[in-house]
């Protein structure tokens, strides 16, 4: 078994969800595909990254990567693998995002393993043949801009694997925070990641922020999906993030200081298409949107969902982009949006940059792609 598969599994309902999925009938308002540009791959040549995410800092991008191994003088992947890694884009002619990733060298996980999560080895191999794999769903969000210094904050839950299955089915969520000066002399550095709370959420609760979050007129909206595949809401100031008494929960309809248990009725219906993906305000079209794949899918399937409140009610999702799959069984995976790549950063414009996993045996690549909108 290649050493950076994913937890994830090939299933055959799969077949049957996207066969419903794509003869669903449009009934609220849907963006259409105006044009596909094919961009070629985010990579830096002498890493293999699985699973990577943006964030825009400044005037680049900031990337970050679960698993992440050297490759070889033939380009092939090796050992060690570290469970996570980040890199930098620049923008080019006419503000297009380029695609040659740089940093520097580290063999390091980019988010620092806790005490107990096996982190004498840089994957999280622990001696029992358990993994503690300190994977992001979802990128840092940025939660103030003073200056030159950006704030950003990343929820990541402790997730314990033993091969591909969960040991914790519901394990605790930590909680990082990277601290910037964009004038930064070191080009070169990545933000550095601090780990501010191993157990901001408990473990066998809501992991909000995990799934999703997007920060909007000085508030952060933060998504959580617990093992049950509900997908609930909290919100905090975005200057309060650590600050568990200043969180509100969308629960029953409403917001309540009191945060739910993962039974309680906070899930709201069609938000996402059940797997992982990007939630983001378009200012073009005065709307939420969530980009991401179906549930239980390893193909580059792309759907997407819209909402005018971000408590809902959202449209159901639909297909838009099919990319290219890899060789492998775990063909395409981690599909992701990124509006930091788009004008100002902000899903300005009427378009929208994505990217997937694509996994030809042990080699994986991330293709870029530019989507126009009617």
């Amino acid at each position: 078994m290649a050493p950076i598969l994913r937890r994830l599994a090939i299933m055959p309902a799969f077949l049957l969800l996207v066969s419903a999925q794509a003869n669903i009938t449009p009934r609220g308002w849907y963006p259409t595909v105006k044009s596909i540009e094919e961009m070629g791959n985010v990579i830096d040549p002498h890493l293999n990254r699985d699973s990577c995410g943006s964030t825009r800092v400044g005037d680049r991008v900031l990337w970050s990567c679960r698993d992440t191994q050297p490759n070889d003088v033939n380009g092939k992947p090796i050992l060690p693998v570290w469970a996570s890694s980040a890199a930098w884009t620049n923008f080019g002619f006419l503000n297009t995002p380029e695609t040659s990733m740089y940093a520097t060298s580290s063999r390091q996980p980019y988010f620092p393993y806790a005490a107990d999560e096996c982190p004498e080895n840089s994957a999280g191999g622990c001696p029992d043949g358990t993994r503690y794999a300190i994977w992001s769903d979802s990128p840092p969000v940025v939660t103030s801009v003073n200056g030159n210094i950006t704030t950003a904050y990343t929820w990541i839950r402790k997730s314990h694997i033993r091969g591909l299955e969960t040991v914790d089915k519901d394990p605790a969520t930590s909680l990082y925070r990277f601290v910037y000066d964009v004038n930064s002399h070191d080009r070169n550095m990545v933000p550095p990641q601090k780990l501010i709370d191993e157990h901001f959420w408990p473990q066998g609760s809501i992991p909000f922020g995990a799934y999703g979050s997007v920060v909007k007129d000085g508030v952060a909206y933060l998504f959580g999906q617990p093992d049950n595949k509900k997908v609930c809401l909290a919100k905090v100031p975005a200057a309060s993030v650590e600050d568990h008494s200043k969180y509100q929960y969308w629960v029953n309809g409403s917001w309540t200081n009191k945060r739910p248990g993962i039974n309680d009725n906070c899930d709201i219906p069609n938000v996402s298409a059940g797997g992982q993906g990007t939630y983001y305000f378009s200012y073009h079209w005065n709307k939420w949107v969530w980009i991401g794949q179906p549930g239980i899918s390893v193909s580059s399937y792309f759907m997407v969902t819209t909402a005018d409140k971000i408590e809902g009610p959202w449209e159901k999702p639909v297909f838009f982009y099919q990319g290219h799959d890899g060789s492998a069984p775990l063909a395409a995976y981690s599909l992701q949006a990124h509006p930091g790549l788009s004008g100002l950063g902000i899903a300005d414009g009427n378009e929208i940059f994505i990217t997937y996993t694509k996994h030809d045996e042990d080699q994986y690549t991330t293709p870029l792609v530019r989507i126009k909108w009617n």
